[in-house]
């Protein structure tokens, strides 16, 4: 019998026993998408239940069973002993024990391997999920267990194809760990990652410890969950020490992904094009878009461009997307979940005058954030965009404005660094924004010319936030200006 002959009988069944039905073809095309599956009846007694249609979300929690029982703790509805589908040929619960679940913005996301009454972990295998993602073939012998795809590592390690962000295992992160689960399978696994929240801000550089890995097997279309952190479930986690490296090799090339894309954008909201040539952006001053170059970038800005050159329903793309086809291994992995603004975004500074810092951002996540110098009343309030980036102003990389100098708006207002490291943290200024050394020589390589500032009272945290290896570009640019001496109000 096909699938959409049960499916048939089924509707029948639910006929003869819930009065007043007039939805049938919802009702058809909700069990047909879910497999058939005892979540697709929960699901959909769950949407009757929330209409208060009583008798039909009855009858679809009776047909839901230990699905039923699990979420809702308490015994499933019975129904009168004739009122079984004759078919039998239903999916089978994968593991032959229940698997504790939790419903997250309509998805079934697994987060404990305990099975009911249980006060020890399962020890073994992984659970495959059902329902989120179809269940395995109920052909499989009673009470097998069936294994999840291989561990990512530490063998042939397969780049993953998303690295999602999540700051705790509460709704918003399971809602993160649900997309995973639900997205479209894939060959490449998909790594959850802890992104820690700092202040209003979701914690780019503290982000990466390991919570859980992703494999879907693409034949069963079912999904398997490894995790690595026990704050998220309620088992022993697994050795994440080779996902950590993975994560930390991942991180420093995104970086390198943010400045390019940044760049690209920030040439066409100035130019009114696309940068043509990776020379049209890393050019001599005053033609230094982006402070220099990296061997990654090439295959990037190509896939980039010919992205942009794609018409698709003939309109060409506004923005530049992430690219994620070509480059190293290492580099590989959109940033999803509490990640995902990097990959939507460019990059902003935002400046808080209260807390003395200066960040860079992308959307909500906090990529740097720096103490700065300040002017009190004198540093102005409002936005601007740097209009200008300059190595070694009037000739010195130690005079008065350091070693790199970046101008606001075409004023006399800049981003420069000080021969006077005392004055960071302090209003001494005369309205300019004063950096560290190593400070502003990260963030003349990190951001880009056009990129938007924002000055204002409050916003930032206290914590500083710079990675012990800083961000930094190859450059054979010539990007001083010896035909013009800065008088920035220092």
């Amino acid at each position: 019998m096909s699938k959409e002959s049960r499916i048939d009988e089924q509707i029948q069944h639910f006929y003869d026993n819930v009065p007043n039905v007039g939805d049938a073809l919802p009702l058809k095309d909700y069990l047909l998408k879910h497999e058939d599956s005892r979540m697709a009846w929960y699901l959909l007694g769950k949407e009757y239940e929330g209409r208060g249609d009583a008798a039909k979300a009855t009858y679809c929690f009776a047909q839901a069973g230990e699905i039923y029982e699990a979420f809702e703790s308490k015994p499933a509805p019975s129904l009168p002993d004739n009122s079984s589908p004759k078919s039998g040929n239903r999916w089978k619960w994968v593991l032959g024990i229940l698997i504790p679940l939790i419903l997250v913005g309509g998805a079934i996301v697994a987060i404990k391997q305990f099975a009911p009454g249980m006060k020890e972990p399962i020890a073994t295998p992984k659970p495959t999920i059902e329902g989120a993602v179809s269940s395995a073939a109920a052909s499989e012998p009673p009470g097998e267990i069936k294994q999840p795809a291989t561990s990512i590592v530490p063998a042939n390690i397969v780049p993953p194809d998303q690295i999602a962000g999540a700051a705790e295992p509460n709704e918003s992160g399971h809602d993160v760990l649900g997309a995973l689960l639900t997205a479209n399978p894939s060959k490449q696994p998909r790594l959850l990652i802890a992104t820690p929240m700092l202040g209003k801000w979701h914690d780019w550089v503290k982000s990466g410890k390991p919570i859980a890995s992703v494999e879907s097997d693409q034949e069963s279309g079912s999904a398997a969950l490894q995790w690595f952190d026990p704050k998220w479930c309620d088992c022993k986690p697994d050795d994440s020490s080779s996902i950590q490296k993975l994560v930390q090799g991942w991180k420093p090339v995104q970086e390198e992904k943010m400045a390019l894309r940044s760049a690209m954008i920030r040439y066409k909201e100035s130019k009114g094009e696309w940068p043509a040539t990776p020379e049209s952006l890393a050019g001599d001053y005053p033609n230094n878009t982006i402070a220099g170059w990296s061997e990654s970038m090439s295959p990037w800005f190509e896939e980039l461009k010919d992205s942009l050159e794609d018409k698709t329903d003939g309109k060409i793309p506004q923005t530049a997307g992430w690219p994620d086809s070509s480059g190293p291994e290492t580099s590989h992995g959109v940033p999803a979940g509490q990640l995902k603004p990097m990959a939507e975004q460019p990059m902003a500074i935002v400046i808080d005058k209260e807390n003395h810092r200066l960040a860079v951002v992308s959307g909500n996540v906090i990529i740097r954030n720096y103490a700065v110098g300040l002017g009190g009343e004198k540093t102005p309030e409002g936005k601007f965009v740097i209009s200008e980036k300059v190595k070694d102003p009037n000739g010195s990389s130690n005079g008065v404005f350091g070693s790199r100098g970046m101008t606001l708006s075409d004023t006399r207002y800049g981003i420069h660094g000080t021969d006077e490291p005392a004055s960071i943290g302090k209003d001494e200024s005369h309205g300019c924004v004063r950096m560290k050394k190593e400070d502003i020589e990260e963030l003349f390589d990190l951001v880009p010319m056009g990129t938007p500032v924002s000055i204002a009272k409050g916003g930032l945290p206290d914590e500083l936030r710079a990675p012990p290896e800083r961000f930094r570009l190859k450059s054979s640019q010539n990007q001083t200006n010896p035909r013009k001496v800065y008088d920035w109000l220092n």
